[in-house]
This record gives structure tokens, C-alpha cells and sequence, in this order.
């Protein structure tokens, strides 16, 4: 979920840039093409959300709500995907030497 996010605010930022750049002879932004591009990204993620099943929406914004919180209380996201089974491998231990 946090991909696609960053997908449309990259997209948005994109779209941004070029109209400004375009756009800087004249001296403006169009800002109603802008506000389309950004209503039509915002439809599109709201669609995607809503044809998820229940429990994968309910998962998505657990885990939304749970990277939101480490943020802003500043705790770093683990990327550590091993297990403590995994951390036990059978040749270091309790066996002999």
C-alpha cells in the first residue's frame, strides 16, 4: 500500500514539475489541469482500496497505521525478516567441538 502511495505522490510531483516547466514562459501554472491529474490519482487508489476484500483492506490499513505511528514516534522500521529459529542454526550451539 505505502508503494502505490509513493507511486501517485512521485507521479504527482512529476506532473508538477513538467507543468511548471511548460508552463514558466507564460509565467503560470495550470493549475485545473494539475487538480485533475490529482483527483483522477486520488479516484484511481480509492478504487483500488475498495476492491480489496474486507480482511486485506483491514490488514492494509493496520500496517499503514502502524508505519504511520514508528514515524512520527521516531522508531526506525525493521527490515529484519528472520525468525528466532532462523537466528538458531543447528551447527552453532550446543554442540561438541
Amino acid at each position: 500500500m505505502t508503494f502505490l502511495l509513493r507511486a501517485a505522490l512521485v507521479i504527482g510531483v512529476l506532473s508538477y514539475l513538467a507543468a511548471a516547466r511548460q508552463g514558466s514562459g507564460s509565467g503560470g501554472v495550470d493549475t485545473a489541469g494539475l487538480r485533475s491529474t490529482v483527483e483522477m490519482t486520488t479516484g484511481s487508489l480509492a478504487g483500488l482500496a475498495a476492491s480489496l476484500p474486507p480482511e486485506a483492506r483491514t490488514e492494509a490499513l493496520r500496517l499503514g497505521g502502524e508505519a504511520v505511528a514508528r514515524r512520527l514516534t521516531g522508531q526506525p522500521s525493521s527490515a529484519d525478516t528472520l525468525s528466532a529459529s532462523d537466528r538458531q542454526v543447528p551447527w552453532r550451539g550446543a554442540g561438541v567441538h
